[in-house]
């Protein structure tokens, strides 16, 4: 999985640049979001996604990203919204990322127990997108419920 940093002054390559409506057209912020909780990051976020995408456009940003804790349940919604509103959407996920020896470090094994360091994946395109589900399904498939996690040597 390869990581891209974007300038502030630069809007992200699009997922699929061969698809026509993920062309970026306002251009007038400087400023990109990467790191928004929406409503389908559990207890954390409260902001429903055409608010998000009315929010962006209001503010001319060129795009956005949705980082939902260790889940991408609104990605489809989300992207296809801010596409037909002209702003690129930035898939990716707040992933909750567990030490090797963890729990034996905390003194136990149960979820409250725990404490996971967070790290924000972003697909850059097609490929870092599937990473994404891979990530985030392997966690839900593999963990104790209530305690969704990866870890290093999964990453």
């Amino acid at each position: 999985m390869h990581a891209q940093f974007i300038h502030r002054n630069q809007a992200p390559a699009p997922l699929n640049p061969a698809d026509s409506h993920y062309t970026v057209r306002m251009t007038d912020s400087g400023f990109i979001h990467l790191r928004v909780h929406t409503a389908y990051s559990l207890s954390e976020g409260a902001i429903k996604l055409p608010k998000l995408i009315q929010l962006a456009s209001e503010h001319k940003m060129p795009a956005v990203a949705v980082t939902d804790t260790n889940n991408l349940f609104g990605a489809l919604e989300f992207s296809l919204a801010a596409a037909k509103a002209g702003i690129q959407p930035i898939i990716g996920s707040q992933f909750d990322v567990a030490r090797e020896g963890e729990a034996a470090r905390q003194g136990g094994n149960n979820a409250s127990s725990r404490r996971h360091d967070r790290l924000v994946l972003l697909a850059q395109n097609q490929a870092g997108y599937l990473n994404l589900l891979e990530i985030s399904s392997e966690a839900f498939l593999t963990t104790e419920h209530g305690d969704t996690h990866t870890t290093l040597e999964k990453l």
